[in-house]
């Protein structure tokens, strides 16, 4: 049986927090059977955080599902939230969590966007620790996947760009940002929230608009935080470091599911996967946005065949 993915959120059966040596408090809770095949899922961002809804995707009475919240996002805390606050770090996190838990068996991988990014990362990292892996909304990280939103989407987007220079110290867009983001004025930071830090979701829009909020929401600002900090810091992995290493996760099989039209992470990048990995499946869904709730219903019936 599968939860209904268009009605209430799915309670979890277990909520707790792992405690690290380095001062983290990282949130995690499970859905499902406890008996089941173990999922472990990685949220998208950097900077956002776990969501119930994923959990509906896998049927409840055979699935175990685990997600948690990345080193500063979400329910996580911390003393310092930037002290270790990396990708290798998340990978030790979420292995961490699963001996927490008492996971032995080979499990399945889940991402979604920069989630996909640490699935892939993760099967690499622990190869043996992987059975399958099922990811949607591909980011690769290379530099080419990030410049795409920082440089080349303008040939797309010139209005947007235009808008954001002309908020911009003496036009000079990225670290203008930065210092807004991070300005201890709440002025500064609705206006980086705005204009650079909203550039991103408006991406596949027809018809994009800023627009400001009227008062500031911690939560976007903390995520828009950590979303630079993993972007300016390439996202502290090697150039190609996912198809440089894929050698070592090609003998497990793999579902990619991407929408034509995404102009936040291109179809490229789902695609250039699933040329490197001989097992995999690719499904390009005929729709545009990014993560989707079309796209999401499309993964569900994929899942539930590439399961099967």
């Amino acid at each position: 049986m599968f939860w209904n993915i268009f009605k209430r959120e799915p309670k979890p059966y277990l909520e707790d927090f792992l405690q690290t040596a380095d001062g983290h408090q990282v949130y995690y809770r499970a859905f499902g059977n406890p008996n089941g095949m173990p999922v472990l899922s990685f949220h998208g961002g950097p900077g956002g955080s776990s969501r119930p809804k994923y959990a509906k995707l896998f049927a409840k009475q055979q699935f175990n599902f685990i997600q948690f919240d990345q080193r500063g996002c979400g329910q996580s805390t911390a003393q310092n939230v930037w002290h270790n606050n990396n990708t290798e770090a998340t990978l030790d996190d979420a292995v961490a969590i699963l001996q927490k838990l008492n996971i032995q068996q080979p499990i399945i991988v889940h991402g979604v966007s920069w989630g996909s990014t640490l699935a892939l990362l993760f099967a690499e990292k622990f190869p043996k620790l992987v059975q399958k892996i099922i990811v949607s909304s591909v980011f690769l990280a290379r530099e080419c996947d990030y410049m795409w939103v920082k440089r080349d989407s303008e040939r797309f987007y010139p209005d947007l760009w235009a808008q954001m220079r002309a908020q911009a110290y003496r036009r000079d867009i990225f670290a203008s940002y930065e210092k807004l983001l991070f300005s201890k004025k709440e002025t500064d930071n609705l206006k980086a929230l705005t204009y650079f830090g909203s550039y991103e979701f408006m991406l596949g829009q027809l018809a994009p608009q800023f627009y400001t909020p009227s008062e500031l929401n911690e939560k976007a600002l903390n995520a828009a935080r950590i979303a630079y900090y993993y972007d300016k810091n390439q996202y502290f992995l090697g150039e190609n470091q996912i198809l440089a290493q894929i050698g070592k996760i090609k003998q497990i099989p793999t579902l990619i599911v991407h929408n034509r039209m995404d102009f936040c992470c291109p179809v490229k990048q789902a695609w250039d996967l699933h040329q490197a990995l001989p097992l995999s499946k690719l499904i390009i869904a005929p729709e545009a946005g990014h993560a989707t709730p079309k796209l999401l219903k499309i993964v569900r019936k994929a899942i539930k065949e590439f399961l099967a």
